[in-house]
This record gives C-alpha cells, structure tokens and sequence, in this order.
C-alpha cells in the first residue's frame, strides 16, 4: 500500500527532523490517518498550495514547501527568468514564517535573488511587489479564509498574476518527478547577498497609487460612521491607514480582531463571506451606532460588508457588492470615458451587472472562477487598446485599476466606504441604492451552497459524482426543465432541446453548468484550493417573491440531487 510505503520512508529518512518523525510515531496503527497523509502528495494545482498543517506527503510542512519551491525554481530557470529574482511574503497563519524562509533558502541554493517582507502582509501586497520590484514571480505563503489548521502557498507570475493553468502544470510536473534529495537548500540564507529585505518604500508607493485610483471627493460624507474587523488578519495595519488618508473621521475597530493572531481566537473559521464572522461585530454595533461595518480576511484579499438599514444590519453578498461598486465606478466617469472600459466577471457571478454595464455602453468579459483569470484578462484588454475597469467574483473579491493584480480587500475596503459616503450624502444607504437597481434591472438572486470532505476517500466520492454527472446531464431540476448543459473541462455545449452537441471557446477547468429555459444558472465545481465543492445557483425575475420561491425550490433540488449522488458513489 502506497500510504504505508511512504510512511515508512518518511520515519527511515535522514533529512526528516526529529519533531516531525515523533508527531508520525503517535500516528501508529492509525490507518485511516495515515491513508490521508500519505497516500498521495499534496497537488501543486492551479490555486498552488493547501493542506493542514502537518507530517505527510498530503500535508503542509517544510518539506512539500521545499519541493514545491525548488520546483517553482526550475518553472523560472527553464524560463530563462531569474535574475530579477522572486517576492515573497506571508499572512499571520501558523508556520507562515518557517515556510516563507524555507522557500528563500531555496530559491537562493538555486542562485535566485529573494525579495522579503519583514511583516505579515495582505496577498494583494505580494502581487504589487513582483510588480514594484518587475520581479520574474512571487510566492505568497496563505490559507486565505481557510480555518486555523491550514495553510498554502500560491505562486505568482512576472505580472503579479497567480500561475495561470498552463503554467501551474508545469510546476506540477516538475514537482511529481522530485525527491527531497533534489532539493537545493542555502545554508545560513539570510546572510546571503542574494537575500533582500522589502523596505518601506514600497507601501508609500502603493498607498499613493491608491489615493491616485479613489480620491478624497467633495460629494461624499467623510463623516459616515464605520466599524471595521480584519478578522485577526493582515488588513489590522493597512485598513484603518488606507480610510485615514482618505479623510473619513469616524473609523473604529472590533480591537479582539484587530490583534493578529493566526489561530483566530474569536471565530471559527475567518471567511467574510459567512455570517458568523460578522458576530462580534454587530455585538459591537448592536444600538445602530455604525453605518458600515467592514471586515477582512486574514490575508486581506476579500472583503464583506454589512449595512444599517431599516434599523438593523443588512448582509450583502458579494455579488451585491459587484454591482453596487460596478455602477458606483461608472457613475464617476466622464461621459466620454465609457466607450472603451471593460468589467471582468466570473461565469459565476451575477449576470446583473451585464445589466448595469449595458446601460452606460461597457463591455462586459467573463473568465472562469478565480481571480488569477481577471488578473490575466488586464493584460489582454490593455493589448486591445481598451482599459480595464473594474473585476468581481462573487466571493466577496474585486479589484479596480491595474497596478495590482489580484482581489485587493484594502483597496476595495476604501472604495466601499466612498461609496457608501457618497450614497449617505445623497440620503441612501447601500442597500436602498441596491433596491433601486433591483427594480431597473431586474431582481437577480444567487445562492451558494458548500459541500465540505473530511478526508481524502470524501473527496474522491466528488469526483466520480461530478464525473458521473458529466456523462449522464441531468434534463431537469425541481421540475425546470433545462435547455443548455456546459461542461468546461471538456469545452462540450449540450443542447438538450435539440438534442445537439456543439463545441465552445473558453478555458479548460473541471466545472458544470445547467441553464433552464427560464435563463436560470446552476454551476457546480470542485474547489481548486480547499477540500469542498460548490454549487452556485442564479436567477432573476420580475418581482421578489418570485425570485425567493425559485431560489428556493432550484436550491432544494439541488442539495438532494447533490446529497443522494455523494451516498451513491462508490471509490
């Protein structure tokens, strides 16, 4: 058995430390612990990185961070690209450090220069670096809002980009054909000459080119009352700094989660898309003191809101968001400035801003679900003489400008707060300006649903569901009866209306989709980076109700249709 084999190597092998060998004696006779930590090697995948922390092939450590690096290394080598050397940086998770120094002291035993930040910081940060320093790639050691147990790492490419599929691969399989002893590992690497220190003239630059992207502006009201949470994350140390300079007057923090601390003391899981990271802030906001309420994740790459509407506290989701900062953005422009804008969504976030973006003449790009393809699609639209605007996921992450290249939560956490500021001194909140595009456009719905495993045999019971309905497409759901079946690993479009089968141009990634004949979405995909699936459903109709009945039985169908395929596969 692969599991044991690897196991056994793991205790007999010299260059594996003493503190990792012990924590694999108490594993003895623990087979099913032992299959989920070595029956496979954790993936180097298009999301890079991520695993418990831990002993084990299928587990990060230094080890798999060492393998993963020495193989990134060989990636650039093979690229000719080394000399303007490699980013790197970390978020307060536990190991975060001993990984981000074990992936220097590779990439200098493979003679290439290091660039590193002396604190914790958010992920867009790292990307702005490879950019600030025309680095050839970078590493950004993070779970984003994964619980407290993982932790990752995601490489980047000379755009600031995180590795694109093609390029991700190509890591990938160098990574499969490498043992620990292939590893080039640098003694004593911070007195190396090629060990660099990132100094603080890198976040007055980025801090001025945030002031160039949202300026201070007369017809907002600086004086909104606004209570911000980084979720024991990055964000504590450049939120608050970022709506200072910007002039709001009225900045408080939930102080429990401003402190950084990688084991999140105060919640469960960091994840600003879940209600419950909201709850001590609205404890904290509970009489209606706050107009706003702001929270980060740990690497402080999404954000979610909450707004005081109605006399209490309204979430919206991210695609609420999408929508709201897209026609915020918009608003601002000179009437002439519309024509050659563009807004990048994923084929999973709200069609209503197709809506919004029709109205004042903007085109509309849509990628697969990952911000590495919004970042991608910048470069692309700059080569067509056209500039890119603004780009959402519905997973709470955006981004506005171009000198960084991935979802940035300080600076969409700015642009928030403006909006809301220029909304508050018009009389609305966010969400009555939400309303108001609702009944001009449509009221769009959307649902996500997530489907955690526990361990490895979980996960591939997904795997063979999602295979077995990509062989066998469903005809209807909750009694709606499909039209179009999409599978986008296979770039096959299944016309069940007229029985036909036609091909589709689009990156290749492992995700189905169903459209009804009403034009409603249900799209379901295996995550790249966490162990879960998910299942997003979109629909719009005339009136609310409407919408909520629909929503209701689609989720419904889908969840039992999910539940009692899972029970079924056998691996």
């Amino acid at each position: 058995m692969r599991a044991y084999k690897e196991f056994s190597a793991w205790l007999n092998n010299e260059n594996i430390d003493e503190d990792i060998k012990r924590e694999l004696r108490e594993l003895q006779g623990k087979d099913q612990e032992i299959y989920d930590r070595f029956s496979k090697q954790l993936e180097f995948g298009t999301g890079g990185l991520r695993g418990i922390v831990g002993a084990g092939t299928n587990r990060m450590n230094i080890y798999t961070v060492r393998l993963a690096t020495q193989a990134f290394a060989e990636f650039l080598i093979n690229q000719g690209s080394i000399d303007q050397g490699v980013t790197i940086g970390c978020d307060p998770r536990n190991m975060s450090v001993e990984f981000v120094q074990e992936a220097a002291a590779v990439l200098i035993g493979n003679n290439i220069p290091v660039y590193i930040f002396k604190q914790v910081v958010p992920t867009p940060f790292l990307s702005f670096a490879v950019r600030f320093y025309r680095a050839d790639g970078g590493i950004m050691i993070t779970a984003s809002h994964n619980s407290k147990e993982y932790n990752g790492y995601k490489a980047y490419n000379k755009d600031g980009v995180q590795l694109l599929p093609k390029e991700a691969n190509e890591v990938s399989r160098i990574m499969k054909h490498l043992t620990l002893n292939d590893v080039k590992v640098a003694l004593d690497a911070e007195n190396s000459p090629l060990w660099n220190w990132i100094g603080d003239d890198f976040y007055e630059v980025y801090f001025h080119k945030l002031a160039q992207l949202a300026p201070q502006r007369a017809d907002q009201d600086l004086s909104i009352k606004i209570l911000y949470t980084a979720l024991h994350g990055t964000g504590a140390k450049f939120v608050p700094r970022a709506l200072q300079n910007a002039g709001f007057t009225s900045v408080d923090c939930v102080k429990e989660q401003c402190v950084i601390d990688g084991s999140f003391p105060t919640l469960e899981l960091p994840n600003p898309e879940e209600p419950e990271a909201f709850t001590l802030a609205f404890n904290y906001g509970a009489d209606g003191e706050y107009d706003l309420i702001l929270a980060t994740d740990p690497d402080g790459d999404r954000v979610g809101i909450a707004v005081f509407a109605n006399e209490r506290f309204v979430l919206l989701t991210g695609n609420h968001v999408g929508v709201l900062l897209a026609d915020y953005l918009l608003q601002q422009l000179p009437l002439n400035q519309y024509h050659n804008k563009v807004i990048v969504k994923t084929i999973v976030s709200t069609d209503m801003v197709k809506a919004v973006a029709k109205k004042y003449g903007v085109e509309i790009m849509e990628t697969l679900t990952g911000f590495k393809y919004i970042g991608a699609k910048i470069s692309e639209i700059e080569e067509q003489g056209k500039e890119f605007l603004f780009g959402f996921e519905e997973s709470c992450g955006y981004l506005a400008g171009t000198f960084v290249r991935d979802k940035d939560a300080i600076m969409t956490s700015l642009l928030i707060a403006q909006m809301a500021a220029y909304y508050k001194k018009q009389g609305l909140t966010l969400v009555e300006r939400l309303l108001e595009l609702m009944e001009e456009h449509g009221h769009h719905l959307d649902r996500l649903q997530s489907y955690y495993f526990e361990n490895l045999i979980e996960a591939e019971r997904a795997e063979a569901f999602i295979q077995q309905l990509r062989n066998k497409p469903l005809n209807n759901i909750g009694g709606l009866q499909i039209k179009y079946f999409k599978d986008y690993q296979t770039g096959i479009l299944v016309d069940l209306d007229k029985r036909a089968q036609s091909s589709f141009d689009f990156p290749r990634e492992n995700v189905l989709q169903w459209e009804t004949t009403a034009g409603d979405l249900i799209t379901l995909r295996p995550s790249g980076t966490e162990p879960k699936m998910k299942l997003y459903i979109s629909i719009v109709a005339d009136q609310f109700e409407g919408a909520e009945e629909k929503l209701a039985v689609l989720e419904k169908a889908c969840d039992q249709i999910i539940n009692d395929g899972l029970k079924q596969m056998n691996v």
